[in-house]
This record gives structure tokens, C-alpha cells and sequence, in this order.
């Protein structure tokens, strides 16, 4: 294929070359080039621009694969198929360009296949911008241009014009254009029809009249006289609009909407308000505060008035509720030797009551606060300081547990007889260990009423206390760990107590006479002790196996391990160092005649003693089994074998007492696990064995043998069943590789997250990332589980509960999902907890259906919306009923 180009765009190197290729040079002073000597020697000559000739002062480089053809006067360039001119951070491509030399200007189109199909059209980049169009013309002088038939990508949506202006601020004039997030560049499946509109990339989109089109359906009575499309990609301050709807028992509603306040590239903050037609309201405040490499900071508010009913009628209802949530993490980089975080979450008792909105919150009965700061020091310093203020309160019972301030000064556990360069073997004295723990706390437990109106700092209890343990671990004939200790404990103690027994008390309740008085003597009382114990184990392996001798049996062997434990510990009478901190008084029962009772006189502090008069000793009991079966196996080609877990874990204790006066053996516990086809299948159970007998009268335990006093078989005479427990779960899905699938679905969320707190902050950041994520990978998942719970204390009847749950989801198509979530009460043959999830993903639109049945979260949910996060508040279908509707 040969190119036309005048002798005039030669220098005289260049036309020697021509000639040095024997190329023929015709009378009308143009020369035939063979492309590929084109290529070769004057391709990079060509793409030169003349400064000398040319007004512009960057270099214009072009180029084509199939021809480039020059006008006789070299003002025209033509330039044929896969064509390509670049200028500065400009680039246009397109299978036909022509640029005019004389006026710097550019004009592009595609070109007709032989199908009559339009293919390579122009592609205009500028600056990281992209335009796809049918035809494009552009000044380099001016940087105007004008455009037909334009499609390009502005951050979530895509626009679309049939004539455009580019001015040289690279802002555009549109007519007759579109709007959409849908990816589809030739037939979007919905947009919003704009008669015209301006557009600053990374800004805004200001249009005027525009109205919806779906499929190609013009929905002109869906309108909007002007339209704001903000399109940064900083972060900017802006209005967020609100969900609108109404409720049954609170009327039409506004919700979640406010203000975002981009205040920095670090911080930001946003004040969103609900209010309700029939009088109820709230608002919030999110606040986040991030410094990279140093700290992340999150700080929530939510006020809220619950109005229900008229003032005066019996159903009428006002409750003023709160919630504040503080999150503050330090980045690990930030400091090695300190640290302080935060996680703070604080609400009035009935703030979950009204203003939940998952079922999860509306169970929550617990909440839970801390605030830590602690304190290492770099070296071979082994102290660590530590500060925390921690709250927890129950919206059940109302109470709050507040510690203010709970303070550690502790020291590493040290080896004082070590040798710094050991070689051989280490001497038993070599392992004496010593270390340092000291505690102060400042506790209050009220109700939550109370907390911040009348409570006082004497309603707080207090107390010091330290630790010095010395110990060493001796190991002796291989299974013998023999573990001699001696630790002093002091405790501060701000007040004791003295108890009496006043006989002429009447109880109303009992009928009878008598009460226990405390008084509380509020001096401060030092308690020290020193403690001296040692403590005796072995834990051996005893290994027991059958092999099947018939080698056509699928099963090769069993192999069963046996653990045995078995422990002795001891503490000697500590004489007068432990008498001095206990007292006595004495009553007259009437059953049992005259009692002494003795007690601690730091009984109510928050530290109890460590240790009770007299000597104390106990052996403790334990045996462990584990049981495996191996058998062939087509499919492992290496042994040709498999193992098979039967029991994980079966184990037995229990403990003895050996100065106690009576009833020395403990409580039998027993406790197994396993798994079953390929850990497809939990198991776990607990049970426990009381080994004494009960009086059928005062329903106590005394001295006697549970063995001695029933009848039955062994297991019925072994002890006294208290409480059985067993659950059983198991999960079943789609075959797949399971793991990638776990790791690209972590993957894919944590990045988000992570992403979030590199980049600046922005609005959607505040939304939930996780909630309402859909996983189409998976086509089903089921989980099954079920919970026997049998307990009987004393001479109440045994209460039995039984409880089934069931959860999964599964993809009928790629696009449906069905979740669904139940629990099934078997004792009470009752639902609870019961809901189902129903997404449809539409490409650029999304379904979703939320349905909860039965409870007291009764409730669903129907919506239709447009996926994009820019559009999503605006065009969507929502139909639901609120579970505050049933209040």
C-alpha cells in the first residue's frame, strides 16, 4: 500500500533517502511511499511539528495505520484507519481525522462497514476525560469544539448528548441530552431526558426541564423544572436528601435528611433530622475525624421523641430517648509505647424500644462501654500502666455498671536466676519467676435513673490491690510438673463491715423471727497476706488401637486416646494472718438448732480475700478421650486411606476436697465435642452430675451418696442429673471452592473499608458497607441448628427447652436471591425471629423485598431503585410498613 505526499514536506536528507530506495519522483511533485518504508524513515519526520510555520507552541503528533495523506500545499492532513492525533494532554482518535495545519483544527468521524454499521468513531481524551461521539471537531488555538452524538462517563452516571459545545474552560453546552448510570452506551435502559444542560467535569451537572424515560417510555408526567447533578471527586459540602413515607401511628415522614459538611480532607460532618407529621422527631449527628497514620475517630448522636396517639387519650405515649456512640482506634504506626482507644456506646433504656431498626438492635438487652489509655515503656523495662473507664447497662433490669477509673501498674514476669549466656541445660532454680500486679477501681452499680441525678461519689465502691507471685515449674520423671508458689497480696480496703443477729425481727414474708443486720464502719483497713501453695499434675497419653485383619473391610482401624489428669494442690493454715480479717455470730435455728456463723468482715468490698482459715487441698480429676477411625479411600491416591473424627474431645472432671468436713467430692461436669462429614456437622454437649443426695423437704443436699439412696441403673446412680446441654449445627452449600470464594468476598469488603480510611472522606462513607450486600456467587447456602437444654435445680420440676433454627439463601437465576432466617420455639411450638429476603438485580436498577412475619418486628419492606448511590434517593418505588407501627 503506498502513501501520497508532496516533495515540499522533505527535507534534502530525507529525499536523498527516497532516491537511495529507488522511489520514483513524477513531474506533479508528489512521490508514492510504500508504507512500510513510510514507517521506517519518515514516520517520526512527518509527526514534527513546524514551530517555525505553526501559532500553537506544543507539538502536534499523528498517525495512522492504513494511509496519511498530505494536501499539495501541506495545510491537509488526511489520516486513514486507526487514526490517532495527539496534542499536549490531548488525544483524538478515530478511523478518519482531517487536521488543518493552517488552522489548527481538527475534525474526526467513523466510517461504514459493510454491514453499514458505523464503526470506528471518535474517542476525545483531555485531562483524564473521555468522549466517545459520532462526529468531533476541535480548535487547538481556541480549545473549542463542537460535537455531535456524545457519550462519556461523569463519576456514577453516564451522559449522552446529540450536540455539544466544549469551551476552553473544558465546560460543555448540551441539547437534547441524557442522563443515566446505566453502563449500556447505545440504549440505556432509563434516563432523564434534559433539553439542555452545562456540565463542569468533576463539578456539577446543571440541566433544565427534564423528565424520566424507561425502556424507551417517556414518563413526561415525571419532571423536574431544573436539575443538580454534583459530580466531585473531592469530597464537598452539600444537602442530603430525605426518604420520604408515612407511618401508621406517626403519620407522613422526612427522614435522614440534612446537611454534609466537608470540612476537610481529614474530617467531616453531618447533620441529618427525622420529623413526622404527628409530632414525633430526632436527630443526628455523625462526626469523623481521621489523621493518617495516626489515629480514626468516630462520634454519633441521635436524639428522638416517640409521640403516639393525642395528649389525654388512654393510649397516648411521649418518650424522650438519646444514644451516643464514640469510636476512636490509633493506628498501630502511631506511637509503640502508648495507645488509647475508645468504643463508647451509651443509650437511654427505651431508645432501642421505639427507635430501633434492625431486629438485632431490638434484642440488644446489653450494652457496653470502654475507654482505655495505656503505657509501655521501649527497652527491657517490663512495667505496663494502664487506665480504662468502663459501663454496662441492662435495658432489662435498668441497672448501669459504671467503673471510673479502673487503674493497672503490672510487671512482666522476670526470671531474677537466669543466666544471660546459658549453654546446657537451665538449673531448677532457673526458672523461679516473679512478677508485679497492682489494681485500683472506682465501681458504682445503680439504676440508670439515678446515675446523673443524686449519685454521689460515697455511693461508689473502691478498693487497692496488689500482687507479688513467686513460682517455679519443676518437672519430675518426665510426667510429673511439680509448681511450689509463695505470693504476697495486700488489699486497700476504704471501710469493713460487722454483722449481727437481731432475734426480735419479725418477717413478714417467712413468719418467722430473726434477720441479719450489716453494719458498715467506714475506716480504712490494709489486709495482707502471704500465701504459700504448691500444686502436683501429670497428664500422660495412653493410646489404644484395633485393627480390622479382614482386607476387604472398608474400615482399616480405631484408634482411642485416653488424657488422665490429675492435680493436687495445697495451701497450709495461715494462722492469725487470715483470722484477723474474719468474725462470727451466732443464732438459734429452729430446725437445726444453734448456728455460728462466721464471715469476712471485707465481705462487701470488690476484693475478697484469698484465703479462708484453716489449711485448705484439693485433687483434681479429669479424663479425656479421643476417638479416630481410619478407613480406605478411593480418592486419596498417596495412602490410599482417611481419617474420620468420631469424638473430638470427650471429657470428664470433677474435684475433691480434702479438709473439708463433709460432701468433699465437687460437682461431676461432663462436656464432648466433635464433628461429623468433613466438619459439615458441629456437635457439642455439657452436662453435669451432682453425686450427693437431696432432702425431699428443704431440697439441700447432705452428706449421703446419690449411689446409696435411688434405684435404677449406673448412669441414674451415678449422680444427680442438674443440667443437660447439646447443640447441634450444620452448613450446606453449592459445590465450589469454598475458600476462594470466601477470600475474594473478604477481600473484595475489606478493601472497600480499608480504602476508606486512605482516601478522603465523603458522605457515602458514613453508609453502611456491609448491610445489604449481596452474594450472587454463591447459588445456595443452608444452615440448620438445634439447641436441648434440660435443667433441674433442687426439687423444681425440670424445665426442658428445645429451640430449631434455620437460615440460608439461594440464587434461583443469576439475578434472584431469596434469603431467609426462622427459629422455630419446639417447646412452645411457636415462630420467632422470622424473616425473608427476596433481591432481583434489574442491571441498573435493583428489587428487594424484606419481609417479617411474625413478632413484635412485624414489618416489610418493598422497593424499587435505581442502583447508582447519585440517583438512588430520587428515583425508587418504596412500599413498607414499619415495625414502630405496631406499638
Amino acid at each position: 500500500m503506498f502513501s501520497v505526499l508532496p516533495l515540499t514536506s522533505f527535507s534534502q536528507n530525507e529525499l536523498e533517502e527516497v532516491k537511495a530506495n529507488k522511489l520514483l519522483v513524477p513531474a506533479n511533485d508528489t512521490i508514492n511511499v510504500p508504507d512500510s518504508i513510510l514507517n521506517q524513515t519518515i514516520d517520526s519526520t512527518l509527526t514534527k511539528k513546524k514551530t517555525n510555520k505553526s501559532p500553537i507552541d506544543t507539538k502536534v503528533i499523528y498517525s495512522a495505520t492504513d494511509s496519511i495523506v498530505l494536501s499539495r500545499d501541506s495545510k491537509m492532513v488526511y489520516l486513514y484507519n486507526k487514526a490517532k492525533v495527539e496534542y499536549g494532554e490531548i488525544t483524538l482518535e478515530a478511523d478518519y481525522i482531517e487536521y488543518d495545519q493552517e488552522n489548527n483544527i481538527v475534525y474526526a468521524h467513523g466510517v461504514e462497514d459493510s454491514l453499514g454499521n458505523l464503526i470506528g468513531k471518535p474517542v476525545f481524551t483531555e485531562k483524564g476525560s473521555k468522549y466517545e461521539a459520532k462526529t468531533i471537531r476541535y480548535n487547538f488555538k481556541t480549545e473549542k469544539g463542537y460535537i455531535e452524538e456524545v457519550f462519556t462517563e461523569e463519576e456514577d452516571g453516564y451522559l449522552h448528548s446529540q450536540y455539544t459545545k466544549k469551551f476552553e474552560d473544558n465546560s460543555f453546552l448540551m441539547k437534547n441530552g441524557k442522563y443515566t448510570t446505566c453502563d449500556e452506551p447505545d440504549h440505556p435502559h432509563f434516563y432523564l431526558s434534559m433539553s439542555k444542560a452545562k456540565v463542569i467535569p468533576g463539578e456539577k451537572i446543571i440541566s433544565g426541564y427534564s423528565y424520566l424515560v424507561i425502556q424507551d417510555l417517556p414518563l413526561k408526567f415525571i419532571f423536574v423544572p431544573f436539575g443538580y447533578f454534583p459530580s466531585q471527586k473531592e469530597q464537598s459540602s452539600g444537602i442530603i436528601v430525605p426518604k420520604y413515607g408515612e407511618q401508621r401511628n406517626r403519620g407522613f415522614y422526612l427522614q435522614d435528611g440534612g446537611y454534609y459538611f466537608g470540612i476537610s480532607d481529614r474530617m467531616d460532618l453531618a447533620i441529618t433530622a427525622d420529623i413526622f407529621s404527628e409530632g414525633s422527631w430526632g436527630t443526628e449527628l455523625r462526626y469523623r475525624f481521621v489523621k493518617k497514620y495516626k489515629f480514626n475517630s468516630n462520634f454519633n448522636f441521635s436524639y428522638n421523641e416517640f409521640i403516639k396517639s393525642e395528649k389525654g387519650l388512654p393510649d397516648y405515649l411521649k418518650s424522650k430517648d438519646y444514644k451516643i456512640n464514640w469510636v476512636h482506634s490509633q493506628d498501630a504506626k502511631a506511637n509503640p509505647s502508648s495507645k488509647f482507644s475508645a468504643n463508647v456506646n451509651y443509650s437511654t433504656t427505651s431508645y432501642e424500644q421505639y427507635n430501633s431498626k434492625t431486629i438485632e438492635d431490638l434484642n440488644t438487652n446489653t450494652k457496653s462501654s470502654s475507654i482505655s489509655y495505656s503505657k509501655s515503656w521501649i527497652g527491657n523495662t517490663p512495667f505496663r500502666f494502664t487506665a480504662q473507664l468502663n459501663h454496662s447497662q441492662n435495658s432489662q433490669s435498668n441497672n448501669v455498671n459504671l467503673a471510673l477509673p479502673v487503674l493497672t501498674f503490672n510487671m512482666d514476669r522476670k526470671y531474677p536466676f537466669r543466666r544471660e549466656k546459658s549453654s546446657g541445660e537451665q538449673k531448677w532454680y532457673e526458672n523461679i519467676e516473679i512478677s508485679y500486679k497492682s489494681k485500683l477501681e472506682n465501681k458504682i452499680t445503680t439504676a440508670d435513673s439515678l446515675l446523673f441525678h443524686g449519685t454521689t461519689i460515697s455511693d461508689f465502691d473502691n478498693g487497692f490491690q496488689h500482687n507479688i507471685p513467686i513460682s517455679t515449674n519443676i518437672k519430675i520423671l518426665k510426667y510429673f510438673n511439680l509448681s511450689p508458689q509463695v505470693e504476697y497480696t495486700g488489699i486497700l480496703y476504704p471501710n469493713y463491715v460487722k454483722k449481727s443477729w437481731n432475734a426480735d425481727y419479725y418477717n413478714e414474708n417467712t413468719k418467722k423471727y430473726g434477720i441479719e443486720e450489716v453494719d458498715t464502719v467506714p475506716t480504712i483497713k490494709y489486709a495482707q497476706m502471704v500465701t504459700p501453695s504448691v500444686s502436683l499434675n501429670i497428664g500422660p497419653n495412653i493410646y489404644g488401637m484395633y485393627s480390622f485383619k479382614n482386607p476387604e473391610s472398608k474400615i482399616v482401624a480405631v484408634r482411642h486416646v485416653i488424657t488422665p489428669s490429675v492435680g493436687v494442690s495445697y495451701r497450709p493454715d495461715l494462722g492469725s494472718m487470715v483470722d484477723n480479717y474474719y468474725d462470727s455470730y451466732s443464732y438459734q435455728d429452729s430446725l437445726l438448732g444453734e448456728r455460728n456463723i462466721e464471715y469476712s468482715i471485707f465481705s462487701n468490698g470488690i476484693y475478697k480475700l484469698p484465703a479462708t482459715p484453716g489449711q485448705s487441698g484439693t485433687v483434681s480429676l479429669g479424663l479425656n478421650n479421643n476417638l479416630e477411625m481410619k478407613v480406605r479411600s478411593d480418592k486419596d491416591t498417596v495412602t490410599g486411606t482417611r481419617k474420620i473424627k468420631l469424638i473430638d474431645g470427650l471429657r470428664i472432671s470433677t474435684s475433691y476436697n480434702i479438709f473439708a468436713d463433709s460432701m468433699n467430692w465437687s460437682t461431676i461436669s461432663i462436656s464432648g465435642r466433635t464433628t461429623l462429614f468433613k466438619d459439615k456437622v458441629n456437635i457439642n454437649m455439657s452436662a453435669s452430675l451432682d453425686p450427693y443426695a437431696i432432702d425431699n423437704v428443704t431440697g439441700r443436699t447432705y452428706d449421703e451418696f446419690h449411689w446409696n439412696v435411688s434405684d435404677g441403673n449406673f448412669f441414674n446412680r451415678i449422680g444427680r442429673l442438674e443440667n443437660v446441654n447439646v447443640a447441634v449445627d450444620f452448613n450446606l452449600n453449592s459445590k465450589g471452592d469454598e475458600k476462594d470464594q470466601n477470600q475474594n468476598k473478604g477481600k473484595d469488603l475489606g478493601e472497600n473499608l480499608a480504602d476508606e480510611t486512605e482516601q478522603d472522606l465523603s458522605y457515602q462513607q458514613y453508609q453502611q458497607t456491609v448491610v445489604g450486600y449481596v452474594d450472587f456467587d454463591i447459588p445456595w447456602n443452608v444452615s440448620v441448628g438445634y439447641n436441648y437444654n434440660y435443667s433441674k435445680p433442687g426439687l423444681d420440676e425440670g424445665k426442658t427447652t428445645q429451640t430449631a433454627r434455620l437460615s440460608g439463601d439461594f440464587s434461583l437465576t443469576p439475578k434472584w436471591k431469596i434469603s431467609f432466617r426462622t427459629n422455630y420455639d419446639i417447646t412452645n411450638k411457636e415462630l420467632s425471629s422470622t424473616s425473608l429476603s427476596i433481591h432481583r438485580d434489574l442491571h441498573c436498577w435493583e428489587m428487594s423485598f424484606t419481609w417479617i412475619p411474625i413478632g413484635r418486628m412485624q414489618s416489610y419492606n418493598f422497593q424499587i431503585n435505581v442502583k447508582a448511590s447519585t440517583l438512588k434517593d430520587f428515583l425508587k418505588l418504596p412500599k413498607k410498613r414499619t415495625w414502630q407501627e405496631n406499638l
